[in-house]
This record gives C-alpha cells, sequence and structure tokens, in this order.
C-alpha cells in the first residue's frame, strides 16, 4: 500500500492546512458549523495537531505550500463532468488558478465515504457543497488571520488564496501560513442559502479532462498497465442466474487454444487467466459446462405474467375521494401503457485490475465504480481481509447510469488475482454486459383511468402501475381526487437502477394519456396542461419551450408533428420538452427532428458542463422512445452486442436547443440536471408521432416495425 489515510492525516502536519466537513442537510437554526477538534489524551497524538482521525469527514480541502491547493472527495468521475463542477466551484470560491487545484477523486485510502456518485445528487450536494464550505473557509481565515495580524476583521479580506488588506492587494499571510498542521472541520448545508458576500458566477469553464478524452490521454481501467499483469474473463452461465446452477465442468479442450489457467473462484463461477485477452475468450468458448435447467416456462408473457403475479406493495398517493370525483366528471377515460426491457449499455463494460501484496495481506483494486467504499467492502469479502487492508481506486468510468454501484467485478478480480498470484484484469465482454449481469430497468404496465370536466379540469385520476417504484405521478397535475397504488411481481432476472429510474416509465404513459385527455375533450394539448398545471413555475417552461419550436406557427408537412410533455424530478427540478418529428410511412422509421427543452435547475455551475448532460439525456430518452430494448424470454437474455441493442447514433441526433430557468426554487442552488431531460423526451416523441399520424402508441419503443403495423392496420 503506497499510502494510508492514517499516514495522509499524519502527513497533514507537513504538508498543509486541513478543513474537513460533511454534508449535512437541514442543519436547526443556530447550529454550530464549525468547530476546531482536540485530540483526545487517551489517544495517539498525531503530527497534525486538530485531526481525530476516528471522524469520518466526507470531504477535505487541504491549503499547501506556494498557494497549492487539494480537494479530496469520495465520489467519482463517471463522464458527467464532476470534476468540472468541483474545479469550477472551488477554483472561484478559493479566488485560484486552475493550474493551483488538484482534485482528488475515489480513492478508498484518501476520500471518507460520503456515498455511492449517483442522480443529480453529485452536483446539487457535493458541487454546491463545496461553495458553501469555501464561503465558510474564507470566513474562518479572515477570522484567524485578524487574530494573527492583530488586525480587525473589516478591514481584512480574502482573496487569490490568502489574506490581504482590503486597501491593498499585497499578500499579508497565506492560507498555509495560518493554519500549517492544524485541521477543522465543519457541517454544510447543501440547501442552504448563501452570504451576499460572493455571488458565484458561471464562467463556462471548459471541461477539465476534455484534451485528454479527445487525444486518447485520459486512462480507463483498460489503459492501465502493471508488471506481470493477466487478463481474466468468467464462464457465461446459458440461462438467467437466478435459475441456474454450475453442475459440472471439463476443462481439457481448453488448454490447446495456448497457455492458459482454468479455475473455480465460486460456486457458480469459473474463470479463465492467460496473458492475452484473446486467449482468455478462446479458452472460455472451448470449456464443456453443464448447467441446471430452469423450470419456469422459456416464453416470457410480459403483460400477463406482471399482472398475474402481482402483489399490491403500496399505495403511493391517495388524495379526495376517487370515486367522486369520477361521478363528477363529464368524460372519463381509461388507458394502459407498456414499457420496455432497456438497460444501461455503458459505453465502458464493466472492468477492473487487482493486484494483491506478496504476503497477500493487502489488496489495491482499480475500478470502473460509481461507490468505491461498497467496492472495497465487495472485495475485502471477496478475499478474506480486512477493509482497512483493501484499497480501491476509481478511475474515470466510461459511462455507468447507475450500473455501477455495486458492480461484483472488483470481487471477481481480486479473488481471481489472489488464487493465481499474478495481478489480474477482468474486462467484461459486451455478452457479459448484457447477459451475465442480469439486470435490466423494468418492463412496466401503467392502468390510467382520469375524469375530466367539459372545460378541461381534471378532477379525479386512478392509476395502477406494475412493476415499478411509481415515481413521477404527482406534482405535475393538480387533481383534487388521486389514487396511485404501486404492484410488484418478481422476475427471474434482477431490477436494474438506471438513469431516470421509474419517472422514464411514468412520465411516458402519464404524458401521452393527458395528450389523449385534451384531444377527448376538443383542446390544445398544451392549453390543456396550462389549465392543469400543480404550480405555476411550469407556465414559463412551457412558453420557452413552445416558442423555440414555434409551436403556435407551426405549418407541418403531412406526416410531420409536434409534441410537448413535462415533469416534475423529485419536487427539485421541473422540465418540459417539445419534440418534431417526422414518419415515413413506407419504412415505419421515426426521425427526430427537434428537441426544444427548457428546464427550472436552479443556479447553473457551468453552463457547459449542463448542456452536455441535458443533450446525452435527450438522446437517452430518443432512445427509449424509438429504439433500445432488450430481448428476453424466460430462460435467458438473447441480446448481445450493440447489433442487437440499438442505442441512438450521432446520425439520429436531432437540433437540440435549451433554455435554463430558476423560478421554482429562489434560493441560488443548483438542483442537478442529468436524468430529469431523459423523462419527458419520451412522452414529447409520442405525442409528437400522433400528432404527425394519428396513431397513438401504447407501447415502447416506436420501432418502425410497430409504426409500420400500426399504419397498415389504420
Amino acid at each position: 500500500m503506497s499510502v494510508t489515510r492514517r499516514g495522509f492525516l499524519k502527513s497533514v502536519g507537513s504538508i498543509g492546512f486541513l478543513y474537513a466537513f460533511r454534508f449535512a442537510p437541514a442543519l436547526k437554526a443556530g447550529e454550530t458549523q464549525l468547530q476546531e477538534i482536540p485530540l483526545p489524551t487517551d489517544y495517539e497524538i498525531l503530527e497534525c495537531t486538530a485531526v481525530d482521525p476516528r471522524i469520518d469527514y466526507s470531504n477535505w480541502i487541504v491549503f499547501g505550500p506556494q498557494g497549492k491547493v487539494s480537494v479530496f472527495t469520495n465520489r467519482t468521475e463517471l463522464g458527467q463532468g464532476l470534476k468540472t463542477v468541483i474545479t469550477a466551484v472551488v477554483t472561484q470560491g478559493l479566488d485560484i488558478p486552475a493550474a493551483d487545484l488538484e482534485v482528488v477523486m475515489g480513492d478508498t485510502d484518501l476520500c471518507p465515504d460520503d456515498g455511492a456518485t449517483v442522480g443529480s445528487s453529485a452536483t446539487w450536494y457535493v458541487g454546491w457543497g463545496f461553495w458553501l464550505a469555501c464561503e465558510k473557509i474564507r470566513m474562518d481565515l479572515v477570522a484567524r488571520a485578524a487574530r494573527v495580524l492583530a488586525f480587525p476583521e473589516e478591514e481584512l479580506r480574502f482573496t487569490k488564496g490568502g489574506i490581504t488588506s482590503k486597501n491593498s492587494q499585497i499578500p499579508l499571510i497565506s492560507a498555509y501560513d495560518l493554519g500549517k498542521g492544524q485541521a477543522v472541520w465543519m457541517e454544510i448545508d447543501p440547501k442552504a442559502s448563501v452570504s451576499n458576500e460572493k455571488s458565484y458566477v458561471d464562467r463556462r469553464l471548459l471541461n477539465v479532462n476534455a484534451e485528454q478524452i479527445v487525444t486518447g490521454q485520459l486512462k480507463y481501467v483498460g489503459d492501465l498497465r502493471v508488471p506481470s499483469v493477466r487478463y481474466a474473463g468468467l464462464l457465461l452461465p446459458p440461462y438467467h442466474r437466478r435459475l441456474t446452477k454450475l453442475e459440472s465442468f471439463n476443462s481439457a479442450s481448453a488448454a490447446t487454444v495456448g497457455k492458459v489457467e482454468i479455475l473455480k473462484i465460486s460456486q457458480n463461477k469459473v474463470a479463465a487467466v492467460a496473458k492475452r485477452f484473446s486467449t482468455v475468450q478462446r479458452a472460455l468458448a472451448a470449456i464443456d459446462a453443464q448447467w441446471s435447467k430452469p423450470t419456469r416456462p422459456q416464453r416470457l408473457r410480459v403483460e400477463e405474467e406482471i399482472r398475474s403475479g402481482a402483489q399490491l406493495v403500496e399505495i403511493k398517493e391517495q388524495n379526495g375521494d376517487i370515486n367522486a370525483g369520477f361521478a363528477a366528471s363529464d368524460l372519463v377515460i381509461s388507458e394502459t401503457y407498456i414499457t420496455q426491457y432497456t438497460t444501461q449499455a455503458p459505453l465502458e463494460t464493466d472492468t477492473a485490475l487487482a493486484r494483491l501484496s506478496k504476503d497477500g495481506q493487502s489488496a489495491t483494486i482499480w475500478a470502473s465504480t460509481q461507490y468505491p467504499q461498497k467496492a472495497r467492502e465487495i472485495v475485502a469479502r471477496s478475499i478474506d481481509l480486512p477493509e482497512t487492508d483493501v484499497r480501491v481506486k476509481a478511475m474515470p468510468a466510461g459511462g455507468a447510469f447507475g450500473g455501477k454501484t455495486t458492480n461484483p467485478v472488483t470481487g471477481e478480480a481480486a479473488a481471481i488475482a489472489k488464487a493465481v498470484g499474478h495481478p489480474v484484469k477482468l474486462i467484461y465482454s459486451r455478452r457479459d454486459q448484457f447477459q451475465r449481469v442480469s439486470a435490466y430497468k423494468a418492463a412496466v404496465v401503467v392502468d390510467l383511468t382520469t375524469g375530466v370536466r367539459a372545460d378541461g379540469m381534471m378532477i379525479a385520476r386512478k392509476i395502477d402501475i406494475f412493476q415499478d417504484a411509481g415515481f413521477g405521478t404527482d406534482r405535475t397535475y393538480a387533481i383534487p381526487n388521486v389514487l396511485t397504488k404501486l404492484y410488484k411481481t418478481e422476475w427471474p432476472f434482477q431490477r436494474a437502477v438506471s438513469r431516470g429510474t421509474s419517472y422514464v416509465q411514468n412520465c411516458f404513459a402519464t404524458e401521452s394519456h393527458v395528450d389523449m385527455m385534451a384531444h377527448a375533450v376538443g383542446m390544445d394539448p398544451v392549453a390543456f396542461r396550462i389549465k392543469n398545471v400543480y404550480m405555476g413555475a411550469f407556465l414559463p417552461l412551457l412558453e420557452a419551450c413552445t416558442d423555440m419550436i414555434g409551436y403556435h406557427t407551426y405549418q407541418p408537412n403531412v406526416d410531420e408533428g409536434i409534441g410537448v410533455a413535462m415533469i416534475n424530478h423529485g419536487g427539485n427540478q421541473l422540465g418540459a420538452v417539445a419534440a418534431e418529428v417526422a414518419v415515413d410511412r413506407s419504412s415505419g422509421k421515426v426521425s427526430v427532428r427537434r428537441i426544444c427543452g427548457a428546464f427550472d435547475i436552479g443556479t447553473v455551475i457551468n453552463r457547459r458542463t449542463a448542456e452536455v448532460c441535458i443533450r446525452g439525456a435527450i438522446m437517452w430518452g430518443i432512445g427509449y422512445a424509438l429504439r433500445e430494448r432488450i430481448q428476453l424470454n424466460g430462460h435467458r437474455a438473447l441480446t448481445a452486442s450493440f447489433a442487437d441493442y440499438h442505442i441512438p447514433r450521432f446520425s439520429d441526433v436531432p437540433n437540440i436547443e435549451m433554455e435554463f430557468f430558476n423560478n421554482y426554487h429562489p434560493e441560488p442552488l443548483p438542483r442537478g440536471c442529468g436524468e430529469m431531460p431523459v423523462i419527458p423526451t419520451i412522452g414529447a416523441i409520442a405525442n409528437a408521432v400522433y400528432n404527425a399520424i394519428g396513431v397513438r402508441f401504447y407501447r415502447t419503443p416506436l420501432t418502425p416495425s410497430r409504426v409500420l403495423r400500426a399504419l397498415n392496420s389504420t
């Protein structure tokens, strides 16, 4: 092990002044937010005079000599631009150039556990938390300087990483000199308002990894090279892993493909290890294995099985009197919508490099992971070591989207490395990623019944959601009488946490249904939404996205159309999206020509990063709406490559326009944006297709064959 956290804490005494902090939402008014921590007398004294190493700080900022600053956070860089966000915030918050800042991410020896990097919380909590921490640090350093220099606080200011007089640019003392060898900790409420001392300004920083990415210099796990490394692969079960067990295997034929080692690392896992990845793949293909056969039917009747096996697990929302609401309605419409199975499909598959010490008593793992501490736990358990003797270093990830939070590849690589006595690089093949992982975003059945008055006001809605968490059905429309029930069905494969969680499926259903309600009462779909919105903050979003796309002056050609959808994502982010499509009647292909989105996401820390995140999210929405689908039967996944799983390509990217708002929550904090634009994009596309050809699709994806069948049946 090159360094331990304890060793790092000791080194602070010689390298700088440490601020350690936790993000603790909703601190009570008047609660202390800044303290020095005296070491207890019965604990080993460290050179760093104010750090108790038993306290699990969440993030650190260290002031070093010559104006250098280092930031340590457990969160990881997944391609979402978090490192750029942190850089933008800290360089401005501490008034230092980017060249003087080092950002250390996802190293379990250096970065305490702050949870997984998931959803929009990284920017909301970590990004803005650092801004608030910088504010507290500036105030603390000014107070310290006043005591040291015997100056009144009001005559001093913090600038360029140190303290000067307000009447002079001449540095008086640096942060490093003020607190070398000391540490303080603070608790930060990431939802708190900031003072008027310093306002955040978006300077549109370029992605700090951009040059390395485009030149191929940014290293992912698969790029790493260590002496004596071996490649490894795992035997792929022919069935969903919940349905089968390995009964026996014969590896004699595998030995003929080259120098390869075959070993069983657990009851159902057989590994091949060799110096070349190609040798590993050939050896795995040559193994003769017998697996138990599933007892369940091979045919998968998705809707039938979802309904027949469903059990009520929760009443998600219940307001008013649903029966009275329907009785008072002038029109009641019932519809059913069904979504498909999908998966995260990261371009970089699950990958880990494991190296054990010569005595086998410690291990270092380089991993593509969203949660290094969880990976450390998995590794420690797999090779029977204390977690303190395992170091996980999170590398930049080539996509994760919820699929690399508890990735077992880390423990598998460690177990194989321990067995063969060499460092091991385990890389899932694309088939492994689709089939071995065996976790998919659920296909969902949504039954909706809505009652509406003749004037277009929705007054009652009943929703039964099968196989889903039920997110996204509330706080978008003001409906007084609501009953939403959730039902769960057991499946032979696992449910995946994936970008947009269950909002994706529900928003497709509810936003399609809202359009149909509008048409049923003879109203324009946008006007219908305006009449029924839950809050006024939606109105500028609808106005902006419809203005951008020219909704009210639109003159479509034949088989062209516009659709709109909107979402309240978790009560934190609002979005409205308008889509323009064209449908080719000869092939059934739906082409998305334009997407215009308006998003209320609070303070935009870095518009360049936000725009990239939103463009990527919109492309996810296009993929869900038109292309992506895991092919399954009751025994196995049939999808094995991107030839079978059709993610959008560059040729599918439409013209995308967007605007940002901060009306919903007036306080100046960011609320994230990476997931939310996925959600309404699907409904907007489905509504645009209906507007273009007059056919409502109740099931996704809207593939050419499905559209062609619908056209031929009308």
